[in-house]
This record gives structure tokens, sequence and C-alpha cells, in this order.
């Protein structure tokens, strides 16, 4: 059937005749009158070349041909009229697929609480983190390449919602043992150091050459790595000094011989946030996954910073 030129109207008509088998029947579930519902069947009967119904002393009664056609337009009618009535979520037996933004320190930190409980609550459900670099973020929300984007990023458009997670800052971190730090980081200990720092392109992580600069300091930055996880292996055999997201720094201090302290400078807290576009703001699905990534963030806490003795 070549729908350019049908009128989607007439299997309405033909749906209701065939439930009622009476013209004035369908004529009063319709609201339309008679006539006009006679006048319908006949464009039906000359569209499909079958009379469709006949007049018997039971009413108008199906053709064969109308037969085989009911069972498929009543299918049909039940599908328009469920388009736009959305799909109920459940966790429970959802198997949505989400593509997420986050960087390697709330894959340390956040990540493992939130996949606990997608597993526990979504079983059916599936997760991909999308690698991207920091300044690759904002156009893969804008393409739907990621439905959630989760960190620190600066110059976000007015398009993409956020919702902020959390509030932290930045530790210096050291290996246990250092031949020149222990007990407490001063200014002149952090400026003789060797440093190690976190740099990709787009990184909002640049405020301690700013604040240095504004000090009319520098450091010596003798290694530069595109990924924060690996930090804290380098520094543990090595002399160096890496200024690292707080959360990042206290994990990280649990499982390995570092210490961490105060960096020698104030640096500014900096907001952790999630952000998603427009298209997913008012799906089910996904305002479920944003709560449980709120909710779980907060139950992480403020990590206690634990000053070396």
């Amino acid at each position: 059937m070549d729908l350019l030129d049908f009128d989607l109207n007439l299997l309405l008509t033909f749906d209701a005749i065939y439930r009622h088998h009476s013209l004035s029947a369908a004529a009063g579930e319709l609201h339309l009158t008679q006539p006009a519902v006679s006048a319908a069947l006949k464009r039906l009967r000359e569209r499909l070349d079958n009379p469709l119904f006949v007049r018997t002393s039971h009413g108008m009664r199906p053709t064969p041909f109308a037969d085989n056609m009911a069972g498929k337009v009543a299918r049909a009618l039940d599908i328009l009229r469920e388009v736009d009535q959305p799909d109920v979520f459940s966790p429970s037996t959802t198997t949505v697929h989400y593509r997420i933004y986050i960087n390697d320190v709330g894959m340390q930190v956040l990540l493992p609480h939130v996949l606990r409980q997608v597993s526990e609550q979504a079983p059916g459900a599936r997760l991909t983190v999308i690698d991207l670099r920091p300044d690759e973020v904002v156009d893969a929300l804008d393409t739907g390449v990621v439905d959630l984007a989760i960190g620190y990023f600066l110059g976000m458009p007015n398009w993409a919602h956020q919702q902020t997670l959390r509030n932290t800052s930045y530790v210096c971190a050291v290996r246990d043992g250092h031949p020149d730090i222990h007990g407490g980081l001063s200014m002149a200990q952090f400026l003789r150091a060797k440093h190690a720092m976190y740099w990709t392109s787009g990184s909002p992580h640049g405020i301690v050459e700013e604040t240095l600069a504004r000090l009319n300091l520098s450091r010596d930055v003798m290694l530069r790595v595109p990924r924060f996880a690996s930090l804290p292996f380098l520094i543990a055999e090595s002399d160096l000094v890496m200024t690292i997201p707080e959360d990042l720094g206290v994990a990280f201090s649990r499982m390995l011989p570092i210490r961490i302290y105060p960096p020698p400078m104030p640096l500014p807290n900096f907001e952790i946030k999630q952000y998603w576009h427009e298209r997913h703001h008012a799906e089910d699905a996904h305002r479920w996954l944003r709560q449980l990534v709120k909710v779980e963030t907060a139950r992480i806490g403020r990590p206690r910073l634990r000053r070396a003795a």
C-alpha cells in the first residue's frame, strides 16, 4: 500500500465497522455522521478493489479479504496510538546503554560506587566510558557521543544542563621517605623540588602555574602525563612532587606509600559537576542515572586530609 496518497483515517473507519458490524454504531464511535462513514467505506472499497463488508440480516459482515486485513489494521492502530506514549522506565528490567565521560579521577573515586548500584538496581543496563580529551567533551555531548559528562570543565555552553556534585580542592603528594620533604611542605621545598603534572589539551587544571605566575614564581616540571591516575604510581617510585585533586590524593595515599600535604600557597576550590544535553533532560532512564550519581557522590563525603606527621 502506497501511504503517500492514502488517508490513514480510513483505517479507523474500517476498524470501527469491523468491530461493530454497523455503520451507525461506527459513526457514533468516530463522532461522524452515518453518510460520512458510508462515504469513507466507499473510498476504501474503491482503493482496495473489494467490497469489504456486505449487508446481512445480522449487520455488516466482513468479506474474507476484510477478515485477513482486520488483524493487521488493529495492530497498526495500536502502534500508532502508542507513538506519543513514552516507555515506562524500570531499573530492574531496563537494558539501556549509558555512554558517559568521566576522567580517571572520577573512575577511581566515584565510578566504583556508581557501578555497584547499577549492578544491583539495573543489572541489564550497560555503561561505556568514552575516552576523550577535556576539549572534546562539549562536542561529544552536543553530537550524542556521550549522554553524561562528569568532571570539572571550563567554558561549558549555556545549552548544557548541569548539576553540582561536590566542591573540592588540591593536595600535594610525595613518596613516603622523600629525602627533602617530610613532616610538612614549605614554599621553599616546593620550589626546590622537581614536579610531575597532569597535562592534556583543554585541561582546566592549570591553576598551579597561574598562581605561581601571580607571585612571579615558577616550578620545575620534569614530567607531564595525560592521565591523573598514573601520577601516584610514578610519584611512589621517584622524588617528584605532584599537585592533584584532593579526592585522588586521599584515595591513593591509602593504597600507595605516598604522603599528602596542603599546598604551600592558597589554591582555589573547584566544582565537580555532571552535564547533559536537553535531549536527555526529560528521559526517565537518564534522570535515574543522574540521581544515582548525585546520591553516590554525596555518600563518598568530604575526604579528610591526613596530614603527615
